[in-house]
C-alpha cells in the first residue's frame, strides 16, 4: 500500500477533537514552559550569587523590567506563531534573537533611567544563559512529544488532492520529505491535463476521478482534514462544477496555483480587504522574518561598529596618507526595489574623473588607479567596513546580494534574465555568491550569470540560520581569497 493510502482505516469521529486538543496542549505547554523557566532561572541565579531567593527593591525593579521586555519581544517576534511548522534550528535561532533583544531592550531602559550602575551584571548574565538553556530544553522536549503525536496521527492533517499538476506533485514531495510540517497527502482525484505517473513512482495514490470525489468524501468523513485543488485557470468550468458538488461537505478547500513558467520568486498569498491576491514575485515573504532580519542587522552591525572602532580609525589614517582625497568613497548603487543609495567604502583608488561619467570600469589586476594601501584593503575586504553604517541606516543588510554600480545594472539587466530580481531584498556586505568565490572582476558574462543565480537562490532559501552560515563562511573564505584587486 503506497504512502497516503487510507484503505483499511476505520472512521474515527473523535479523531479531529483529539487532534485539536493535542495541538492546544502543545501550544499551552510551550507558553507555560517559558513562563516557568524565565522567573525560575532568575531566582536560581540570584540564589547562586547572593545566597537568597529574595531580591532587594532595586533588583525587583530589574526583574520586572526584564520580564516586561521579554513579553514585548516575544509578542513582536514569531516565537510562538507557526513553531510547529518550523525546523528546530530555525526555532532556536528565533528564540535566541528574541531573548537577546529582551536584555538589549532592558539595557537601553537602564541607561535611559540612569540605573545602569546599579544593575548586577553577574546575576543578569547568569539569568540570560540559564534562561536560554531552560527554554531550549522546553522546546526540545516539546519536539519529542510532537513527533510522538504525529506518529499516532494526532497532530498530522490528512489532505485530499484534486488534480495532479507540477505544483501539486512538488507539494506532495515536500510533505513527504518534511514530516515536521504535520501534513500528508492521502491521495488524489484525477482531472484533465494531469501529469502522467507510473505505478510505484513517488506520486500520491490515485483515488479516482472528479466524478468519484463526492462519494469518496461521503464514505470517508472524518478521515481527512482539507481539500487541495491542483488545477489551472483553464479548468475553471470543471473546478466550479466540482466545488458545487462538494459544497455540502464543510471541509477547508485550498487552491494550489500552477505557476510553472511564470518566473516566480517566493510566491505567497495576500489579502486587501476581502480581495485575495497571489504574490508572484517578492523578497522575504514572511513579515515576521523581515523583522527578524532587521533585528539581526542592527545587532551585528552595531556590535561591529563598536568593536572595530579602533580599526576604523587606523584604516582612515592609512587611506588619508596613501593619496590625496577623501577617506570614504561614495558610489551610487541600486538597493531594495531598485532605489538608488550611496554605498560607503574606504577609498582604495587615487581620485580620478571617472566617478562623474556614465561609465564605471571594474578594477583589474595591477590596476594603476589602486594605491598600495588600497590594494591591501581590497584583498582583505577591509574597504567594505564602512558599509556597516549603511546597514544601520537601513539601506543595506549584513547579508544579501552584493550591490553593483548603477551603470553595471543598466548593462547587465538587458543581458541576464531575472537579473533585477536581486533587488527584491536589501543588498548586503557579503552574500551567498561571495562565499562561493564569486566576487571581484567579472570579465565574462557567464561569471555574472552564476553570481545572479546564487543571489536568487539566497532569496529563495533565506533564513536566520543561512545568514549566520554566510557570515561564518565569509570570515574563512572571503577575507583571504585573492580574486578582488
Amino acid at each position: 500500500m503506497l504512502h497516503g493510502s487510507v484503505e483499511g482505516l476505520a472512521s474515527h469521529p473523535g479523531r479531529s477533537r483529539r487532534r485539536v486538543e493535542a495541538r492546544a496542549a502543545l501550544e499551552l505547554g510551550l507558553r507555560l514552559g517559558d513562563l516557568f523557566v524565565v522567573p525560575v532561572s532568575a531566582i536560581l541565579s540570584h540564589v547562586l550569587f547572593y545566597g537568597s531567593a529574595a531580591p532587594d527593591p532595586s533588583q525587583r525593579v530589574v526583574f520586572g523590567a526584564v520580564l516586561l521586555s521579554a513579553m514585548v519581544c516575544f509578542m513582536i517576534g514569531p516565537v510562538y506563531r507557526g513553531w510547529r511548522g518550523r525546523g528546530l534550528v530555525v526555532d532556536l535561532w528565533i528564540l535566541l534573537l528574541a531573548w537577546s533583544c529582551s536584555f538589549g531592550l532592558f539595557s537601553f531602559y537602564a541607561v535611559l533611567v540612569d540605573m545602569a550602575g546599579a544593575v548586577p551584571t553577574r546575576w543578569l548574565l547568569t539569568w540570560y544563559v540559564s534562561g536560554l538553556l531552560g527554554m531550549v530544553g522546553v522546546r526540545v522536549l516539546l519536539r519529542v512529544q510532537l513527533h510522538r503525536l504525529r506518529a499516532r496521527g494526532l497532530d498530522r492533517e490528512r489532505v485530499l488532492l484534486v488534480g495532479l499538476r507540477s505544483s501539486g506533485l512538488k507539494l506532495h514531495r515536500l510533505l513527504r520529505g518534511k514530516p515536521e510540517l504535520g501534513k500528508e497527502v492521502v491521495g488524489y482525484f484525477s482531472a484533465k491535463g494531469d501529469l502522467a505517473t507510473r505505478r510505484g513512482g513517488d506520486a500520491p495514490r490515485c483515488l479516482g476521478t472528479l466524478a468519484d470525489l463526492p462519494r469518496y468524501m461521503d464514505e470517508h468523513r472524518g478521515e481527512f482534514d482539507q481539500l487541495w485543488v491542483s488545477m489551472t485557470p483553464g479548468d475553471a468550468g470543471d473546478m466550479k462544477a466540482m466545488l458545487k458538488q462538494i459544497e455540502r461537505f464543510p471541509v477547508p478547500v485550498r487552491l494550489i496555483p500552477d505557476t510553472t513558467g511564470w518566473g516566480t520568486l517566493n510566491p505567497g498569498v495576500h489579502q486587501v480587504g476581502n480581495v485575495p491576491m497571489i504574490g508572484v514575485r517578492q523578497g522575504v515573504a514572511d513579515h515576521n522574518f523581515r523583522i527578524v532580519k532587521r533585528i539581526e542587522d542592527i545587532l551585528v552591525a552595531g556590535l561591529a561598529v563598536i568593536v572595530l572602532a579602533p580599526v576604523f580609525a587606523v584604516l582612515a589614517v592609512g587611506v588619508k596618507l596613501s593619496s590625496p582625497g577623501p577617506v570614504l568613497f561614495r558610489q551610487r548603487r541600486h538597493g531594495l526595489g531598485g532605489k538608488e543609495f550611496s554605498m560607503l567604502k574606504f577609498r582604495s583608488m587615487r581620485v580620478h574623473a571617472e566617478g562623474s561619467s556614465d561609465k564605471i570600469t571594474q578594477a583589474t589586476r595591477n590596476d594603476p588607479r589602486v594605491t598600495r594601501f588600497g590594494a591591501f584593503l581590497r584583498r582583505s575586504s577591509l574597504d567594505e567596513l564602512p558599509q556597516f553604517f549603511n546597514v544601520l541606516g537601513g539601506s543595506m543588510s549584513v547579508v544579501g546580494p552584493r550591490p553593483h554600480a548603477v551603470q553595471h545594472n543598466n548593462h547587465y539587466e538587458r543581458l541576464i534574465d531575472r537579473y533585477m530580481h536581486r533587488h527584491y531584498v536589501k543588498p548586503g556586505i557579503t552574500g551567498w555568491a561571495q562565499v562561493h568565490g564569486l566576487r571581484g572582476e567579472t570579465p565574462e558574462l557567464r561569471s555574472m550569470k552564476k553570481r545572479v543565480q546564487y543571489d536568487i537562490d539566497y532569496i529563495r532559501r533565506w533564513s536566520p540560520t543561512l545568514d549566520v552560515r554566510i557570515i561564518v563562511m565569509t570570515a574563512f573564505k572571503v577575507l583571504g581569497q585573492k580574486s578582488a584587486y
